[in-house]
């Protein structure tokens, strides 16, 4: 789904005849059933006393305050407009050359440009972050050509934080950490340059915490998750305030902690409850349930998924829905019933092999491949691991992940693979995909 820029939000909060009336009825709809814009709507509108204080812009804009924010809020819509035609070509085709001379283009050197480029980055951020890069990199080249003092109350400093910000967040995922950590240093600069930056630093926060995260720091990430949690919870912004939370879970789940982590989660589908959010309940019902694996409490764990599916299943993500039809098998394989597991699996492994997401369907295959260990079918092992190295072979995956299914084809093939071995392989995967230069290490030698 396709987000409203913050900045109009804003400006619709401010008042209605900030926008266009074309604008107006198009945010309208679209609050009316994306809860994510309309809690950000509601923390501008809980904001809408502070921005219509002279106190707030006076200095930035002078002592007819509202008649100069409506008419920055004016041109911020012609910006956009435009910026919405300027880019549309480099936009259906995001990775052509022309990016890379964009920002010494005079009419492309405006903060409509940037926004969109940053809301673009952000849209396409999980599904395609090599594109969300590009996206990102040029709104940055963009932002920093921008004079310091080309809009009022610092909006340029604004704008370069979230261009920096969201380079960040595609790096994080293409596992280019210390890159990451550099973007977001730029974005906390340009954030502290602004005189309510509140927001803008918290979200900072969010984002170096994931990605403290996604390196295994999961002290510090929890101490800079625990830091953008309390400031979103004092500017009343619940929305990312659970984004904090769940991050929180998240880290006390891979920290072995899956009780605390579970009350979270739980605390994560109360909130979607509340707002009647059914992306939000299942979001939070597919982390409970694997914390309940983690318990030991397998129909516990079951319920969940099956409570997540059925919304997953309505209206997506698929890969969410494909995640969960695999929590699902995995309970079907620690309560034992391994035939009816091995079917699930290799179901849910095709269906990541059809969507490219090669590293899942490895990762599925190893759940296989324990199952067949157990039944003896040792000879089905070989075959499956052979075809897993000609599947990250074909995908260009030239890297420690192809060694680790080369092992596990040799190992098969030579009946000497182990449980053991097995456990350290889907580990080394797991850290391989946040880390897609790492070795692998065979664990026999």
């Amino acid at each position: 789904m396709k987000h409203i820029l913050e900045s109009d939000l804003a400006l619709f909060a401010f008042g209605p005849d900030a926008v266009s009336p074309a604008r107006r009825a198009e945010i309208e709809a679209h609050v009316a059933t994306c809860h994510d814009c309309q809690a950000s709507l509601d923390f501008f509108v809980v904001a809408e006393g502070d921005l219509k204080d002279d106190d707030t812009w006076e200095q930035a804009l002078g002592s007819e305050t509202r008649t100069s924010l409506l008419a920055y809020g004016a041109q911020v819509a012609t910006e956009d407009s435009e910026a919405e035609e300027l880019l549309r070509p480099f936009i259906e085709n995001p990775i052509q050359a022309a990016w890379t001379s964009l920002s010494t283009r005079r009419r492309y050197r405006t903060g409509g440009v940037v926004r969109k480029l940053s809301a673009a980055a952000h849209s396409v951020c999980e599904s395609d972050p090599l594109v969300a890069l590009t996206l990102a990199e040029t709104a940055v080249a963009v932002a920093e050509s921008l004079a310091d003092d080309l809009y009022p109350a610092q909006a340029v400093h604004q704008l370069r934080g979230t261009a920096w910000k969201e380079r960040a967040n595609a790096q994080m995922l293409l596992g280019q950490f210390p890159e990451a950590h550099g973007s977001l240093d730029h974005a906390e600069r340009a954030y502290r340059r602004v005189t309510h930056n509140a927001l803008g630093l918290s979200m900072v926060a969010l984002v170096r915490a994931a990605v403290m995260y996604e390196q295994q720091r999961l002290d510090d990430a929890m101490v800079i998750a625990q830091r953008a949690e309390l400031g979103f919870s004092h500017l009343g912004d619940d929305k990312r305030r659970m984004d904090a939370r769940f991050l929180r879970a998240s880290i006390l789940f891979e920290a072995g902690a899956a009780g605390d982590a579970a009350t979270l989660f739980q605390e994560v589908i109360d909130y979607g409850q509340q707002i009647r959010s059914p992306l939000w309940e299942a979001r939070g019902s597919y982390a409970l349930a694997n914390a309940e694996i983690d318990l030991g409490r397998l129909s516990d764990a079951a319920m969940h998924f099956h409570r997540a599916l059925v919304t997953f299943r309505a209206i997506g993500p698929d890969p969410d829905r494909i995640a969960t039809e695999w929590g699902i098998a995995r309970v079907v394989l620690q309560s034992g019933r391994l035939p009816e597991a091995i079917r699930r699996l290799k179901d849910v492994a095709a269906d990541y092999e059809k969507g490219g997401m090669v590293t899942d369907a490895a990762l599925v295959g190893l759940d296989i491949v324990e199952a067949l260990l157990a039944l003896g079918r040792t000879s089905e092992i070989t075959k499956l691991a052979q075809h897993l190295f000609s599947v990250f072979r074909k995908a260009g995956m030239l890297t420690g992940a192809l060694s680790a299914m080369a092992y596990m084809k040799d190992a098969a093939a030579q009946a000497r693979l182990t449980q053991h071995d097995v456990g350290k392989i889907r580990t080394f995967l797991r850290r391989a995909a946040r880390q897609p230069a790492l070795k692998f290490a065979p664990p026999h030698g």
